[in-house]
């Protein structure tokens, strides 16, 4: 790319980032064939990357200021219930690190596991511990402190709070005190597994982990078995194999599955193929780091009809949004199993009388 053009595009830049601290600067980089306008992040600097497959790869880099722009409005108090990186760091959104960095605790899952993460973007806020073995002697203490009109964020090992770690039980009992909960997206295991499967999104259920009891963990997996919907759970490493060994059994050996291994990290992994043939490469393999384990729906299940009173429901919501009777009858069958023509003369039964008076 021309120096004259890359100039142009450092002054639009400037112009367009008025809280930049330091004036823009070009950076060498090996030759690379990254798409055109690709987005790389650097620890505190935002290097935006063009080129094209026959050009050298040139930086223009931004450096982001220790002190992230803040809103003209402060926080408002509440539990923040804060997203973190499942693996890398970089997957932080700049709401959250103001959101961290403004309050007045941090509850931890493990304080010096997410003191790394803190350490790395300088967030200074105290660490309170918050795990499973003490949700419930905390509860009280932070339930005070947020009516006093603290911030309280509320962070976990990896991923939301909440899903499948501490946090649902307080933002429970936040929301029963009429004590505003405020959820802070970021990173997420499932959602990040389920995107990138190749397996159906439109239709899922997440079973989490497993419980630890068998016959509990075996009637588990005969009930996501039966599901026409992609089913997603979480399995610990060194149980693997046995997931593996009691799904095949309960899916069949031919269901497919995607495996997904340090989704994030360096080592990131998505290994597919049926769950005989995943019991197969995994029998002498040690799968290492966190699983996010994803089966298809099963394409026999029967279709569930739903019933007169579902059908009415669904047709006096689309009504009262101000649809006419024939079109909610059109759109409630399209999603439905059930004939046109019996849903049409269920709602002439139903809401025919009321659409002529109102006409």
């Amino acid at each position: 790319m021309p120096a004259g053009r890359l100039s142009s595009m450092a002054a639009t830049l400037a112009s367009a980032l008025p809280w930049r601290t330091t004036p823009l600067y070009f950076i060498g980089v090996k030759p690379s064939r990254l798409n055109r306008g690709t987005a790389i992040f650097h620890s505190r600097k935002l290097a935006l990357s063009f080129c094209s497959n026959s050009e050298v790869a040139s930086e223009l880099t931004i450096p982001i200021p220790e002190e992230l722009p803040k809103r003209q409005s402060p926080l408002s108090p509440g539990l923040y219930l804060v997203g973190t990186p499942i693996g890398n760091l970089e997957d932080i959104s700049f709401r959250a690190i103001r959101v961290l960095k403004s309050a007045d605790v941090i509850l931890s899952e493990d304080t010096r596991h997410s003191g790394k993460l803190l350490h790395y973007y300088n967030i200074n806020t105290p660490l309170l511990s918050y795990h499973k073995f003490n949700e419930s002697q905390r509860e009280q203490t932070v339930l005070r402190r947020l009516k006093q009109g603290e911030i309280v964020a509320l962070i976990s090992d990896a991923g939301m709070p909440g899903i499948s770690d501490p946090g649902a039980a307080l933002a429970k009992l936040c929301a029963d005190e009429n004590i505003p909960v405020i959820p802070i997206p970021g990173p997420c295991a499932l959602v990040a597994a389920l995107s990138a499967s190749g397996l159906n999104t439109e239709e899922f259920t997440f079973a989490g982990f497993l419980p630890k009891h068998t016959g509990s963990r075996r009637e588990r997996l005969t009930a996501s078995a039966k599901e026409a919907r992609t089913q997603v759970f979480y399995v610990p490493p060194h149980k693997l194999l046995q997931f593996l060994e009691e799904a095949s059994s309960t899916f069949g050996d031919s269901r497919q599955c995607v495996i997904g291994r340090e989704i994030t990290k360096l080592h990131e992994e998505f290994w597919r193929g049926t769950l005989v043939e995943a019991k197969e490469a995994f029998t002498n393999r040690v799968a290492k780091g966190e699983i996010t384990l994803l089966i298809e729906g099963n394409s026999n299940a029967p279709v569930e009809t739903p019933s007169d009173t579902q059908l009415e429901h669904e047709l006096g919501l689309l009504i009262s949004q101000g649809h006419s009777l024939s079109m909610a009858v059109k759109l409630v069958a399209d999603g439905s199993p059930v004939k046109r023509k019996t849903i049409y003369s269920l709602a002439l039964r139903k809401f025919g009388k009321q659409e002529e008076t109102e006409e």
